[in-house]
């Protein structure tokens, strides 16, 4: 028997200081994905036609901010609500507060600091890509496919829900858990 589980993005932002923050993405739901169907079609073939899948999850949002631009001047309308909104409204913030793990969502985290736009802006490809692979490509296809594209970035795809990706960092401490094994000089047998 198949467990048929949505896959989630988590990636994170590592700080100069070594502090991380998660970043847990949900993706879209169906009534979004028939909403912006076009453009999410056409920028999955431009991934993969014009950029190639390694190199998209690099460029994805640039080319998604350029494709809305485009579409805007073509319509003449103005700037308003759209899919980049959705996927801010699908991203969690996971981050250690004084030693515990809280999550908030984007939005919040980006008014309180708790990441920058600069910070966001070196994961924000991979989001993008995910969001549009995910929601294009058949559920078995994700995990072999998009999942081995986000690995190499650092991101891992993950079943848990924010909360339960959060409980989890709660049980895991890494000071306690990995005991650091101080290596033993070797005495050398090759003659010099």
């Amino acid at each position: 028997m198949k467990i048929d589980k949505k896959l989630n993005l988590v990636s994170h932002i590592t700080r100069n200081d070594g502090s991380i923050v998660y970043l847990h993405v949900t993706p879209f739901p169906y009534e979004v994905v028939e909403e912006h169907c076009l453009l999410l079609g056409n920028l999955f073939t431009n991934f993969i036609s014009q950029v190639g899948g390694l190199g998209a999850a690099r460029v994805a949002a640039m080319m998604l901010r350029k494709k809305i631009k485009k579409d805007l001047e073509l319509t003449g309308e103005t700037s308003g609500p759209n899919i980049v909104d959705e996927i801010q409204r699908l991203t969690a913030v996971i981050w250690n507060d004084g030693g515990n793990w809280k999550t908030t969502s984007f939005d919040v985290a980006i008014k309180q600091g708790i990441i920058t736009w600069e910070e966001f802006r070196d994961i924000e490809g991979e989001i993008v890509f995910f969001m549009v692979t995910s929601a294009i490509q058949k559920t078995e296809l994700i995990a072999p496919t998009v999942g081995t594209v986000i690995g190499m970035y650092g991101g891992q795809l993950e079943s848990l829900s924010v909360t339960e990706f959060r409980d989890s960092l709660l049980k895991s401490n890494p000071d306690t858990d990995t005991q650091s094994q101080n290596a033993l000089p070797e005495t050398s047998f090759i003659p010099s």
